[in-house]
């Protein structure tokens, strides 16, 4: 506690630290804990300080009292080494930073004393032989056990202390050297059978064998929620907005397969051992450095959230975008594959299309079929209209409405030119505008109309 005491000459700073006692009891037999306290009083006359000053003694008072409570706190969790993990986990939910390195440090120093047993050990296994040298053996396959049991605690103490603000770049590094298996070129015999035991024993190679057997357990149940919920989603969106466009019922569906699945690799990482956290937030203070190397890529991210929403085309739709005509086979946030008509796959990031026109050719349930047929001046138009209006009222594919359209359009300079303009949904287009062409030639040739061709008359004139 802290106390702070003014007057007219000076303020007068107390701290008092509370020191645990244990097995004591008053005069009516009550167990106390708290009777011995440090006391620290600090009188500073007032004409000798300034703002500055003041705040300076009144850190240093706090930083006292902060070092008085470390230096009174004992350890409490490793009273019972063997403590299950369960029940370790829930005692340091409650302590302070202060209080978890310490608890950090004592785990740390049965470490070192299981560590240092094994070490005792390995040594008298230098001079051993026969039976004495696999007995020294198996005592030390016990104390690793021992040891590995020690280090986990240790680890569960260690994030609990991260968790609040505790740095374990020390504690982490001694935990390493002192847990692996030294591996000696010279004394191979001795290393392989003491990994051989390692692999046997429960705390070593099964216990991790179990772990990576969750580990891919783990990560398969997950890919199958991920497609199960992918397809729900689909479905639901399918429900929900019946004419939503192809790229956002992918969009979605992936989303949420690969969001599932990162989950289930964060869970998946634990059985092995390794925490996401610091993973996500090393990725998270490098997002702002990212953000200006990748302003490019951020750029058609967004262009791809806009024509994810805004819809100019589909999957499946032929379209003119980004430089490029083709028909669209795959879309994602940062670029979209097109299949030209020569059968090449063309890439376009999203930035580029956004920011150009796009032309959906296929957008439209129905198109106009837009041709030009030319006569000579000296052909009747009435019946060259006559003649392509009933071709077109024959072919099964030329819609009736909105019905088509032939008219004498404009006397060209070789010829007299008529347009001819059916509607035809858009799947047929190429296909109506090939057998039109073909079939006016042929009843034209027919009826003796001609296709004029572009000449030139030379008059020569000679000159005396």
């Amino acid at each position: 506690m802290v106390f702070l005491v003014f007057t007219p000459d000076s303020f007068i700073i107390t701290l008092q630290g509370i020191v645990s006692k244990e097995n004591e009891v008053d005069s009516r037999g009550r167990s106390t804990d708290h009777h011995l306290a440090h006391i620290m009083t600090l009188p500073i006359p007032t004409q000798r300080l300034n703002q500055a000053t003041m705040a300076l003694f009144l850190w240093a008072a706090m930083s006292s009292f902060i070092f008085l409570q470390a230096a009174d706190y004992q350890s409490q969790t490793t009273k019972d080494p063997d403590i299950s993990v369960e029940s370790l986990k829930l005692r340091v939910i409650p302590l302070e930073k202060f209080e978890l390195q310490v608890e950090t440090e004592a785990w740390q120093e049965l470490l070192k004393s299981k560590a240092t047993e094994i070490i005792e050990l390995e040594i008298q296994e230098i001079s051993a032989e026969g039976k004495e040298e696999d007995q020294i053996n198996q005592r030390v396959a016990e104390k690793v056990r021992e040891r590995t049991l020690i280090a986990d605690r240790m680890t569960i103490v260690m994030n609990a202390f991260q968790t609040k603000g505790g740095d374990l770049a020390e504690y982490k590094d001694y935990m390493a050297s002192v847990t692996g298996i030294q591996v000696d070129i010279k004394e191979i015999g001795k290393t392989s059978s003491r990994v051989v035991s390692w692999l046997k024993s429960e705390e070593g190679g099964i216990r991790w064998a179990m772990n990576l057997l969750w580990f891919v357990v783990t990560l398969i149940v997950f890919r199958f929620i991920a497609l199960l919920l992918g397809n729900i989603a689909r479905k639901a969106l399918e429900r929900a907005a019946g004419n939503s466009s192809e790229l956002l019922k992918n969009f979605f569906t992936h989303a949420v397969r690969k969001l599932i699945f990162l989950v289930g690799l964060i869970v998946a990482l634990d059985f092995i051992g390794i925490k996401s956290g610091p993973f996500l937030a090393a990725f998270g203070a490098a997002g702002f450095i990212l953000g200006f190397a990748l302003q490019d890529t951020l750029a058609n991210l967004a262009a791809g959230i806009m024509i994810l929403f805004h819809r100019p085309y589909d999957i499946g739709n032929f379209v003119t975008a980004g430089g490029v005509t083709g028909k669209v086979t795959r879309m994602n946030l940062a670029a979209t594959t097109f299949l030209t008509g020569d059968n090449q796959q063309v890439i376009v990031p999203n930035g580029s299309i956004w920011g150009d026109v796009i032309t959906n050719v296929t957008g439209s349930e129905t198109r106009r079929v837009d041709m030009s047929f030319g006569i000579s001046y000296d052909d009747d138009t009435d019946k060259a209209e006559s003649l392509i209006l009933d071709i077109l009222k024959q072919h099964p594919k030329v819609l009736k409405h909105p019905a088509p359209t032939v008219k004498t359009h404009e006397l060209g300079d070789f010829s007299v030119n008529l347009i001819c303009r059916p509607w035809v949904k858009t799947a047929d287009y190429w296909t109506v505008h090939w057998d039109i062409i073909k079939q006016v030639k042929k009843r034209f040739d027919v009826e003796g109309l001609s296709f004029p061709y572009p000449q030139h008359d030379v008059h020569v004139s000679q000159v005396s």
